[in-house]
């Protein structure tokens, strides 16, 4: 794959906004360095529990986090800059359900419930004491199982593009969930992204190409999680009947265009858990927790962690400083990695290559926002996120270009970086700092910081 001649076609256009490929007024960037730790080369461990064997990754530190599969996924499913954003916060845990990868039990663990006590079992074997978890679509329902099978393992849930278990879901139709395992990649992505949303899919799809060897669902497997789904659907699955009952803070999300999950669901399923909150997105899918990235990971970090005290200005000015530096070496760092690329690079490096820079860019972004400042400057720091988000979905989106896209990606992250630049200028001028200017060469375009 020539993946070295792709990139250089949209060189030109890399007006990565934040300082991503800055340089300094002398010419030189300062060498902070930032971690390069990310889910996709955390190692794939083993825990001998009272439920079988269950394979797992463990990345971070602090409070734990345990995030729960959906229909037909595995640990590689999960989107690893979604992953390694919560790791800034969270130990987060993820693991593969039952049959699948090196977790055992898919012969004889047929329904939500059963999945559940082998999500248990994996918690008492790790000794992680009360835990947070987060379910994404059947995932929410085997959250929702634990919950009520198991309330002392859990603490706070958040509950991601599920449904309730009374016996009144509208379930979806069976043309859409065939379309999430078959052969065709295309109408697979059509079913977890609006079709105005082709760029989140390539960027879904950039991103999960730097995992190593996926791990393959069994057909059998598969088999037995519809079965097990549809017996929640029909209210015949004992923990779907009493998720009623649930106490546990719960914070529900969803895009409002699912196509797999009707607006009804969501609105059934904050009626039934009392006290729940309620975050939909307007213009995202079945897999927008991966499409909205800070718009709903800063969301879920408030939830789970609580909102810390605002900092003053010259806290906020004396921290975006240096952090703006440190991004400005990523950014520096990653044109230089793709400049390296020859024709006989792997996918796989472009991906992790671009993950590395993202996961950075990111990084500044839940620093901008940890600042919980309000106001005016708060105002421009959460247009600034929601712009340079469009930016960081560019950046994992590049591997998936070629051809005509490749011309039409150029205009998007020209478009995208420009308006994130925009919006950095208005941040900058709220801190009294001196604009972000932009000096184009035939090979790049290189932001410029007078800091």
């Amino acid at each position: 794959m020539a993946v070295a001649r792709r990139w250089r076609r949209g060189a030109a256009a890399l007006t990565v906004a934040a300082g991503s490929l800055a340089m300094s007024a002398c010419g030189s960037v300062p060498q902070h360095t930032t971690s390069s730790a990310s889910i996709v080369t955390a190692p794939v461990n083993v825990a001998h529990t009272t439920r079988g064997d269950v394979g797992y990754r463990s990345l971070g530190r602090g409070p734990v986090l345990v995030l729960v599969m959906g229909y037909a996924g595995t640990m590689e499913t999960w989107d690893p800059h979604f992953v390694d954003m919560l790791a800034r916060h969270f130990r987060v845990i993820v693991f593969d359900n039952a049959g699948i990868g090196k977790t055992s039990g898919g012969a004889r663990i047929r329904s939500i419930d059963a999945m559940a006590d082998q999500a248990s079992a994996l918690l008492t074997s790790l000794r992680v004491g009360r835990v947070d978890v987060l379910g994404w679509s059947m995932g929410g329902l085997i959250a929702q199982a634990l919950t009520v099978r198991h309330a002392a393992q859990v603490r706070r849930l958040v509950l991601c593009a599920t449904f309730p278990g009374g016996g009144d879901a509208v379930a979806p139709s069976q043309k859409d969930v065939a379309a999430l395992t078959g052969s065709d990649p295309q109408a697979a992505m059509a079913e977890l992204y609006p079709a105005d949303q082709v760029l989140a899919g390539q960027a879904l799809s950039g991103s999960l190409a730097a995992y190593r060897a996926p791990s393959r669902v069994p057909a059998a497997v598969a088999a037995a999680q519809r079965s097990a789904v549809r017996a929640w659907f029909l209210g015949r699955d004992p923990a779907g009947r009493e998720a009623v009952h649930i106490t546990a803070p719960t914070l529900i999300a969803d895009g409002q265009r699912d196509r797999l999950v009707a607006p009804a669901n969501d609105q059934a399923l904050a009626h039934s858990i009392s006290g729940s909150r309620m975050l939909l997105f307007p213009d995202a899918g079945h897999a927008f927790l991966f499409q909205e990235g800070m718009a709903f990971l800063r969301p879920v970090e408030v939830f789970l962690l609580g909102e810390g005290p605002a900092l003053p200005l010259r806290e906020v000015r004396a921290r975006f400083v240096p952090d703006s530096a440190t991004l400005a070496a990523a950014g520096v760092r990653w044109l230089r990695a793709l400049g390296h690329l020859t024709k006989k690079s792997t996918q796989r490096e472009l991906a992790r290559i671009d993950l590395t820079y993202a996961d950075a860019t990111g990084t500044f972004e839940d620093q901008m926002l940890a600042t919980h400042t309000s106001g005016a400057l708060g105002r421009a720091i959460a247009a600034f996120v929601d712009r340079e988000n469009l930016v960081v979905r560019d950046i994992l989106a590049l591997g998936a270009q070629s051809g005509s896209r490749a011309s039409a990606w150029t205009l998007t992250i020209r478009r995208d970086g420009h308006r994130a630049l925009v919006a950095l200028n208005v941040v900058r001028h709220l801190l009294g700092l001196k604009p972000v200017s932009t000096q184009t060469t035939p090979t790049t375009t290189t932001t410029v910081f007078n800091l």
